[in-house]
């Protein structure tokens, strides 16, 4: 294996030289970092085409890890010096600083000095035939490479010292590249290499010269005419005048007086008439509440008893007060007088009849609130009634009571009833909403509310904890459209103003008074105060024809003159237009009221 130690400053002709010298396959170059060689990819490149032409394994050994990624990215092996044994990075000191036979190429080798000052000057120049190929090779590949980077926009292309300033695609030749070397032989050559210009400068025939001018002179002209065309078309086509008029406009006051009916489906302009439509929505809603009075109360139970006729198919009138004993001794009374029915007899038997009474205890307290239990007649006692007449109840007796207790208050029915009622009315009001055509809007006023009190457990004063109240909302809604209402307003507002007038878009206030409703006929008549603006119209076909081809002073002057225009704006574009185009087309009206 050879170590070949590469100087900072040698050039990558050179390397190859040393390549190209060396017997051995196996080849360690020892390059330094800042070495011409790291200048640039391509020395790399064209060094591994070298070496893969005359079959040589090469080594780079390198001290910096930039020089070592560059020649791997190259396809060399690299090793680093400190990987190494010290005597393999170490130079010879007796190293041969010019070539020796040695490294000839193979078939010069073993030549005396003698023999090789005796060879004519046309074998020297035959003999490095692979070498001059290897470096003809080289110089295609550099041009190539150095063409490649000023494709690609490389402000410079760099080679080991070698500088490319053009390169002239035809012609690949030596003389195209610089070469620096020294004045004294070459290695190879004993006559000094002959370094020609990169750059040739280039000649201009005078054909050429005659045709760049012609082409100054037909820009120059193009430019001349395509000014001339534009301001043509400038002066032609982009003139044009804008008017803005803001008309003058005077009030028109009236009252109307509307009726509206359900009996008819479309306005009727004669006797001022407009369809109305009726919506009613009915809910009903109960609730429990709790009282809030307290009393001192000696309350009776109260209950129902069915009374039982077995004694005769006569009719039984019972007075008021009766009594009637439980069978634990309670006594309970009849408030008013009743007639039992009398019984039936049928095939010989007799069928009590009933009858279904309400008794009050005879003493107050908690004492007569029995449960179900079977009744006598007291003063039946001692005759055949007793035991024909008799009572039952099912149920028990209840509302006895003795000291202080809870009672219905008169306050406590009326925020019942104004709580149940304000809910009760939002509910019917959403609903009646919901019912509304998107085209159709309540009249005003025009919207009627009943509230009806259906019921309550207890009336004021009765002992109770809670008490439910019932209530009930109807709400009625007449309805109109608005575009009903204000085709009849336009209808008047029409017949109010002269031909030559017409009404301002969006001015039209209309006020109302409160309506008369007749709810039973479906009917409501009210009154409105129309409030409108109307403005003179303007022939803008004949302002555009008398304005044609007059001047600022002209135009303002004849708008001044004309009665219907309040104020008016005049402008022209482009800066330099004075006057009104002639063109109808180039004149813009705008009216404003």
């Amino acid at each position: 294996m050879k170590n070949i130690y590469i100087e900072p400053n040698e050039e990558i002709i050179s390397v190859v030289d040393h390549l190209v010298q060396t017997d051995d396959n196996e080849i360690n170059l020892v390059v330094p970092t800042g070495a011409q060689i790291w200048q640039s990819s391509i020395n790399l490149k064209l060094l591994k085409r070298e070496a893969n032409i005359l079959n040589k394994a090469v080594t780079f050994i390198v001290t910096d890890d930039l020089s070592a990624e560059m020649a791997e990215r190259t396809g060399f092996s690299v090793r680093k010096e400190r990987e190494l044994p010290v005597e393999l990075i170490e130079k010879e000191e007796d190293a041969p600083d010019e070539v020796g036979p040695h490294h000839l190429p193979a078939g010069k080798a073993g030549r005396s000095d003698l023999e090789t000052e005796t060879e004519t000057e046309e074998e020297i120049w035959k003999e490095p035939t692979q070498l001059s190929e290897s470096r003809d090779n080289m110089i295609d590949l550099l041009v190539d490479e150095l063409e490649s980077e000023k494709k690609s926009k490389n402000p410079l292309a760099i080679l080991g010292g070698w500088k490319k300033k053009e390169v002239v695609p035809t012609q690949k030749r030596m003389a195209d590249i610089v070469i620096p070397v020294e004045e004294n032989k070459s290695r190879f050559f004993k006559e000094p290499v002959k370094v020609e210009p990169l750059i040739k400068p280039r000649i201009f025939s005078e054909v050429e010269k005659k045709t760049g001018s012609n082409w100054s002179k037909l820009m120059i002209a193009f430019v001349i005419i395509a000014l001339i065309l534009a301001g043509f078309v400038s002066y032609l086509i982009l003139p044009n005048a804008e008017i803005n008029i803001i008309l003058k406009t005077e009030p028109l006051i009236f009252d109307l007086l509307v009726i509206g009916s359900e009996d008819i489906s479309q306005i009727n302009e004669s006797l001022n008439q407009i369809p109305l439509q009726e919506v009613e929505v009915t809910k009903t809603k109960d609730r429990e509440f709790s009282t809030t009075g307290e009393k001192d109360i000696k309350e009776k139970a109260r209950g129902k008893i069915t009374v039982y006729n077995e004694y005769s198919s006569s009719p039984q009138i019972l007075v008021a007060t009766t009594r009637f004993e439980s069978t634990d001794g309670k006594v309970f009374r009849i408030p008013e007088s009743v007639t039992v029915p009398g019984a039936k007899i049928e095939e010989g038997k007799i069928i009590p009849s009933i009858f279904e009474i309400e008794v009050i205890a005879d003493q107050a307290g908690e004492n007569y609130n029995i449960g179900p239990s079977d009744f006598i007649v007291p003063g039946f006692k001692g005759t055949a009634k007793y035991a024909g007449f008799y009572g039952r109840s099912t149920e028990s007796m209840s509302g006895g009571y003795v000291g202080l207790a809870k009672v219905v208050l008169a306050e406590d029915l009326k925020i019942a009833t104004e709580t149940l009622t304000t809910e009760l009315k939002e509910e019917v009001k959403k609903a009646l909403e919901d019912q509304i055509p998107t085209d159709l809007k309540v009249l005003e006023d025009g919207l009627k509310e009943e509230v009806v009190k259906i019921s309550s457990s207890h009336n004021e004063g009765e002992q109770a904890d809670k008490f439910t109240l019932e209530i009930k909302v109807t709400m009625r809604a007449l309805l109109f459209k608005e575009a009903d209402l204000k085709s009849l307003v336009d209808l008047n507002t029409v017949s109010k103003i002269s031909g030559n007038q017409t009404p301002i878009e969006g001015a039209q206030k209309i006020s109302w008074q409160a309506p008369k409703i007749d709810w039973p006929k479906g009917e409501a008549s009210f009154s409105l105060s129309i409030e409108e603006s109307v403005a003179q119209q303007i022939d803008i076909q004949s302002l555009k024809e008398n304005l044609a081809g007059q001047d600022e002073v002209e135009v303002r002057r004849y708008l001044a003159s004309q009665p219907e225009i309040e104020k008016a704006q005049v402008s022209f574009w482009p800066f330099w237009v004075k006057k009104i185009p002639t063109q109808e087309g180039k004149i813009k009206v705008n009216i404003e009221l």
